[in-house]
């Protein structure tokens, strides 16, 4: 019996995790460094996503990253999953610089990660699976506000090295809001296209 072909979402992601784990051996070309991008070294708002302080930081958010993809595979195909990655780092990039003037240096794939969550519980809605869409909707944001409120995730920090950017994580679910609805209003759109 021959052995199923992985989907293209499964493909994406191995492509995408080697990468992550070859970006760690460039890493210090590749640093969000405030200094830097202002220096004309603008490749650095999207590649410090890309890079992770140390190899438990990229463990953590490796594993975040693969049970998106057991939970989503399903419902979003490669394209969706990259553009909307691609966006999502953009959104985290972008506002890390202009939103966040004190931080100086960045490096890691949370708050894209947290984002595209929020993505794939969109795309759970639309599957009429409302307790996975709506959890995740919730539990989201309700765990990034409470971090940064309150300032936790000692724990991580501890791991990672360096004290988590919950910035990061806001611009990360806010751009993903943003592609949220879009995906929502496409969707009705096309419904009512459909119907005329």
């Amino acid at each position: 019996m021959p052995l199923k072909r992985p989907s293209n979402i499964i493909l994406s992601a191995i492509f995408l995790s080697f990468l992550l784990l070859i970006d760690q051996w460039i890493q210090a070309d590749l640093l969000f460094l405030r200094d830097n991008i202002q220096q004309g070294e603008w490749w650095r708002v999207w590649t410090g996503n890309l890079v992770h302080t140390n190899y438990y930081h990229l463990g953590m958010n490796l594993a975040g990253f693969w049970i998106f993809i057991f939970i989503f595979k399903d419902l979003i195909n490669s394209t969706q999953f990259l553009v909307s990655l691609l966006l999502l780092i953009t959104g985290v990039g972008f506002g890390l610089y202009y939103l966040s003037p004190q931080l100086m240096w960045y490096a890691g794939i949370s708050g894209a990660l947290y984002g595209l969550y929020i993505v794939g519980s969109a795309y759970a809605l639309l599957d009429k699976d409302f307790i996975t869409g709506l959890t995740i909707m919730v539990v989201i944001p309700s765990k990034i506000i409470w971090d940064h409120i309150y300032k936790t995730g000692q724990t991580n920090a501890d791991l990672i090295g360096v004290p988590v950017s919950t910035d990061a994580h806001i611009y990360g679910i806010s751009t993903a809001f943003l592609i949220a609805a879009m995906v929502l209003l496409q969707y009705f759109y096309n419904l009512k296209t459909q119907e005329s």
